[in-house]
């Protein structure tokens, strides 16, 4: 296969458009150009998927897209091709710098989404590998993309999800639709379902 010239917006179309990785070089340095190029791809998914959404959706944010794009691709680079020293990683994979709102949390979840996937296949290659931990604390500041995954759910802040509509809806579809029953032990999303089922739901979800 010759070398893609954009390595990262490859690898995030097809991570959108078939929901597999592929990377075509041990590449982690992105362009500035290229960037600019996955938040308009990024864009238009956020688009295709609001049409979905319930309510009004927030509007997309390409800081967050960009950033949670850059950390599943960093993530699968650094669980194929480990050729970084331990003082990188945390330069490698940094905080989110902005405010971690509806908006924020709705257009990361565009490529977060499969972070959870990465993260379980590094603890199955090596529990203690440094990396996981440094995911593991993104993935609980933007839990929507967690749902249905082993997370800690006693460390996140659940107010978030009350603040919009829209993603609260969402949430709460998502918890449904995965059978997240650890995220319904917060009083905050059991309230929610409450709400939402009504007399109802016993039959809609038994074991709650």
């Amino acid at each position: 296969m010759n070398k893609t010239k954009i390595p990262f917006l490859e690898t995030i179309y097809h991570l959108r458009t078939i929901e597999q990785i592929i990377l075509y070089d041990k590449l982690i340095t992105i362009s500035k150009a290229e960037e600019t190029e996955t938040a308009l791809f990024l864009e238009t998914e956020y688009e295709k998927e609001v049409l979905e959404y319930p309510g009004i959706a927030p509007d997309f944010n390409p800081d967050a897209a960009v950033w949670a794009a850059k950390t599943v691709y960093l993530a699968a680079q650094l669980l194929l091709y480990r050729e970084h020293k331990i003082s990188d990683l945390v330069m490698l994979l940094p905080d989110y710098n902005g405010k971690a709102d509806a908006s924020a949390i709705l257009s990361a979840d565009i490529c977060l989404r499969f972070l959870p996937q990465i993260i379980a296949e590094m603890k199955r290659i090596d529990p203690d590998d440094l990396v996981i931990a440094i995911l593991e604390k993104h993935i609980l500041q933007f839990h929507y993309s967690a749902i249905g995954f082993e997370i800690e759910t006693e460390k996140i802040h659940f107010d978030i999800v009350t603040t919009n509509d829209c993603l609260q809806q969402l949430y709460i579809d998502r918890i449904v639709e995965r059978k997240a029953i650890k995220f319904t032990q917060s009083d905050v999303i059991k309230k929610q379902l409450e709400i939402g089922f009504g007399d109802y739901k016993k039959i809609f979800w038994a074991q709650l």
